[in-house]
């Protein structure tokens, strides 16, 4: 069968790429934490060695998931904001609104990985609507705003 659609076969290796770089630059991210963890606990380790914990992978595991659900929450809450302020303005955001709603899903799921994947969609559709229409405000902007305008 022949590929009748050029752009979508385009567009698909375009993603295939983007997830490629995604997961290549996530596998770098890990071995910067592991040395980054080696440097800040090892001396604490040797001073006080009665004071903290011996590594333990089951604990280690449930903080390294707690972590990522906690950074997701916090990026499904911005993410929610932000459509809620401009989507109905912007006809560029609402694909973004399905995307996030899949994510959280996801997240109730507990399925992270799928749930972030869905997160850095949502991220790229934001910004392709935002290189269409330069009125629309950066996520980060939006949420300094909403932060800063709670505060007083």
């Amino acid at each position: 069968m022949s590929d009748s659609n050029p752009s979508a076969a385009s567009a698909s290796q375009r993603h295939s790429s983007d997830i490629q770089q995604l997961v290549g630059l996530l596998g770098n991210l890990m071995p910067l934490l592991l040395r980054l963890q080696s440097q800040t606990f090892e001396q604490p380790f040797r001073a006080v060695p009665g004071n903290f914990p011996m590594p333990n992978p089951v604990l280690d595991h449930q903080a390294a998931e707690n972590m990522i659900g906690d950074m997701i929450a916090d990026s499904l809450r911005s993410l929610s904001a932000y459509l809620e302020a401009n989507a109905a303005q912007h006809a560029g955001l609402e694909n973004c609104v399905s995307i996030v709603t899949q994510a959280a899903n996801k997240f109730t799921e507990r399925d992270f990985a799928q749930a972030f994947n869905l997160i850095y969609f949502a991220y790229r559709a934001i910004e392709a609507a935002r290189a269409a229409d330069p009125r629309l405000p950066l996520l980060r902007q939006a949420s300094i705003d909403r932060t800063q305008s709670s505060i007083h």
